[in-house]
């Protein structure tokens, strides 16, 4: 029994010695007060914030972040004296919500986003921070909703929708922000529903809308985005209005964040 005792209190011991010499090179600074080793950042509540190592100030390899449940929100891998970020974000659940790099501290690059399912939500593209190049949006099949450019932070060029079944939905292009030029929808069948031209993001001209068979319904007329009806052309009739809300909807591409 004696000998039972002096065994336990030489592993409490050994143990406690290990954890104390742990917490004691936790932390630290040098003498000009940069950081160094392996650290555990807590916040005033004692939970922990995150944790990885320092090598003169300078994060280097795998950081983890925390939720204040203790479960990691993010990751992140630094390199190239901490410039750069390889990070992938979690939710409370530990799903992936997220990928992409850091330069900087700024977005760069390809980034893609995730739902709650796993799936591919969206893909960006960043230089320096700022949104640069073509942005994707997925449906849960994995088919893409909608395909659009940006410039220098600005929606520049050619964009394009799809129905989920992969075809066709709407054709057009930006030019400063702004919805300009040629726009075409499509019925699920490939045949054009309507086409006419943006101005500044506003109707503008002979707006033509079809039947699924390929037949003319009716042409509209709009002057910056205003029906040109028989009646006063600054008001639209009821049933004019409900048809271009319902329009509008139909080719609406829906929330990439929210699963269906």
């Amino acid at each position: 029994m004696k000998n039972i005792f002096q065994i336990f209190a030489t592993f409490f011991f050994l143990f406690s010695f290990s954890a104390f010499a742990q917490n004691d090179n936790l932390n630290k600074t040098d003498a000009a007060g940069k950081k160094q080793g392996h650290w555990i950042k807590l916040d005033e509540d004692k939970k922990k914030m995150y944790e990885g190592n320092f090598v003169d100030n300078v994060p280097v390899g795998k950081f983890t972040y925390f939720y204040d449940t203790g479960t990691p929100w993010a990751v992140t891998v630094f390199s190239k004296n901490g410039t750069i970020a390889h990070t992938q974000m979690f939710d409370a659940g530990g799903l992936i919500t997220g990928e992409g790099k850091y330069v900087t501290e700024k977005k760069d690059s390809l980034w893609k986003f995730y739902g709650r399912s796993g799936k591919l939500l969206s893909t960006e593209n960043y230089v320096n921070g700022v949104k640069n190049g073509i942005f994707k949006v997925y449906y849960s099949n994995g088919e893409i909703a909608e395909e659009k450019n940006w410039k220098n932070g600005v929606l520049e060029g050619p964009c394009t929708k799809y129905f989920e079944s992969g075809q066709l939905k709407y054709q057009g292009q930006y030019v400063n922000n702004k919805v300009e030029g040629k726009a075409s929808f499509y019925h699920p069948s490939g045949k054009v529903n309507a086409e006419g031209l943006y101005k500044s993001d506003l109707k503008n001209g002979a707006w033509k809308y079809y039947k699924e068979d390929g037949t003319l319904e009716r042409t509209d007329d709009y002057i910056d985005g205003l029906f040109q009806g028989k009646k006063d052309p600054n008001v639209i009739s009821k049933d004019q209005e409900e048809k271009e809300r319902k329009l509008s909807e139909k080719f609406e591409v829906p929330d990439p964040f929210q699963d269906k």
